[in-house]
């Protein structure tokens, strides 16, 4: 069994030549590394025991950046005043024997400074310089330090002594290099605690094993979390049954998205993301302020739609009379369809601004069990007459162990027709349109796919929100008033679920919204 202290594999091998009490120094060196990671001070105690172990007067140690300059230098005798410690430690470098062994990347003895040029020499030296010994420092074939001894005296230094100075720089060199990684890491653990505790969302961090790790300020306050309750399951330690649900539902997923309402009103946007060997982060940013303003918006759009009907229907019976008026000559006729049509198109965003209007109200009351083998069925038979005039095969696949929901049905066929109405307009003819119903991951789903050209990514955000439409390109031709999509949403929101999309450009597009079987108890609100 290796000594708790053992020497690095290049200390060993010097060891043998080395005298016993020099053994016990190399010993004693790597003890003062592994003791700590505080690099001038644990540095400072191996350059003075090295020179006490080789009878040197002085000694020091620069440490070196990647271009050679030194970022660090520690002296035996460290009573030098910094305004004559810097020239002198920029001299040696440039000069003197300490920068021979840097460019050299080798140790070196000097014998006789007098009557070598290596060694430069200071007119006001206090010290007596007249032998010295240098070696590198050097860690994965970079050098990144000097250590240089000195004696009064010449022919002070010998090979045995160089062998043991460099079994020292290469434990140096060692230590060296794991401070620098420690202080990386702290510094970048710092910076990262510093900008999570100064987020202005809500951030949660767990480990592996879905403990709690870490809970920013603005959390703590949002969700009643506090420090004492790091190193618990973090589902033990939330109260909000509706958060935890969607931590539950992520599972091992790499990014989960879902707008999560509390008890309590609250109404947030979370993002959940995995970790690779560290767990799950967690944010929230509050939108409550948003939603109600959408609600205030949408009450508004509702009152208008509303206070729209009367005189559209006027105008739509007047229309209808002048059409069946005999007097009128074909192009009058034209004319008279146009508004008929034109109505019939504004009528219907009417109906569907209404609609989502009544449903974000709330349509609770209108829950039952509901099975969504029927709803796909009666969907799926409803619009095989367009389908078909398109030459767009539509069909149904429902596993046969779904189980039902409690919700509306009226609205789930609505959400059902939408999406394969919206598959059907993008569809070319002789494209496909499958409609799917399963249990996967806890969750009845149901998934429109069709073979149409797909949506690039960056329009996929917005595809449920309200008025959205494609824009621009191949499907202009489609008109709409960009409310399907955002009813779906709401269908799925109002029922405990939630909606998202799949899609790649030229493969086709999957629409799905997936909402808790009846054996969960029903969500009362989105969430």
């Amino acid at each position: 069994m290796a000594h708790p202290l053992s020497l690095p594999a290049s200390a060993r091998a010097n060891t043998a030549a080395l005298a016993p009490d020099w053994v016990e120094l190399l010993y004693e060196v790597t003890r003062q590394f592994a003791s700590s990671l505080e690099l001038d001070d644990v540095l400072g105690k191996v350059l003075r025991l090295t020179v006490l172990a080789v009878k040197a007067d002085a000694g020091s140690i620069f440490l070196l950046d990647s271009g050679g300059r030194v970022i660090r230098s520690i002296l035996a005798r460290g009573d030098l005043p910094p305004d004559i410690k810097r020239p002198l430690v920029l001299t040696t470098m440039t000069k003197g024997f300490a920068g021979w062994v840097y460019q050299r990347r080798e140790a070196g003895i000097i014998a006789d400074t007098a009557a070598d040029g290596r060694w430069h020499f200071f007119p006001d030296d206090a010290i007596v310089t007249r032998s010295a010994i240098g070696v590198p420092l050097i860690r994965r074939d970079i050098v990144i330090g000097v250590m240089t001894l000195m004696h009064p005296e010449r022919n002070w230094f010998n090979q045995r002594q160089l062998k043991l100075l460099e079994a020292i720089a290469a434990q140096a060199a060692s230590a060296i290099e794991n401070a620098a990684l420690y202080t990386n890491a702290s510094n970048e653990r710092s910076t990262l605690q510093a900008i999570i505790a100064g987020a202005r969302d809500n951030v949660i961090v767990t480990d592996l094993k879905d403990m709690l790790l870490l809970v920013n300020p603005m959390a703590q306050r949002s969700l009643g979390l506090s420090e004492q309750e790091v190193g618990r399951p973090l589902i033990e330690a939330l109260k909000e049954p509706a958060l935890a649900e969607f931590y539950n539902a992520a599972g091992n997923a790499e990014q989960a998205l879902r707008e999560v309402r509390f008890d309590d009103g609250r109404v947030f946007d979370c993002a959940l993301a995995r970790v690779p060997n560290v767990g799950k982060v967690l944010t929230m940013h509050e939108i409550t302020p948003l939603k109600q303003l959408d609600a205030l918006k949408s009450e508004f759009v509702s009152h208008v739609a509303h206070d729209l009907n009367a005189p559209l229907g006027v105008i739509q019976g007047y229309t209808w009379l002048l059409k069946e008026d005999p007097a009128l000559n074909d192009e009058a006729h034209s004319y008279v369809q146009q508004i008929a049509d034109s109505i019939t198109r504004m009528r219907g965003l009417i109906d569907n601004i209404l609609d989502i209007g009544r449903i974000e109200m709330g349509i609770q009351n209108e829950f039952q069990p509901v099975s969504i083998a029927s709803v796909v069925h009666e969907s799926i038979k409803n619009m095989q007459a367009l389908a078909s005039g398109k030459q767009i095969a539509l069909t149904a696949r429902v596993a046969p162990a779904t189980p039902p929901v409690n919700g509306s049905a009226l609205r789930l066929g609505q959400a059902v027709a939408n999406l394969v109405g919206n598959a059907l307009k993008f569809t070319p003819p002789g494209g496909t349109v499958t409609v799917h119903a399963s249990l996967e991951a806890g969750q009845v789903t149901v998934k429109v796919i069709d073979s149409g050209p797909g949506i690039p990514p960056h329009l996929q955000a917005k595809l449920f929100q309200k008025f959205s439409r494609l824009g621009q390109g191949a499907t202009q031709k489609n008109e709409g008033h960009g409310l399907g999509l955002a009813i779906v949403k709401s269908v799925a929101e109002v029922h405990g679920g939630r909606v998202w999309v799949e899609s790649q450009q030229g493969k086709g597009s999957t629409f799905a919204f997936s909402l808790p079987p009846m054996t969960a108890p029903p969500a009362s609100s989105a969430s």
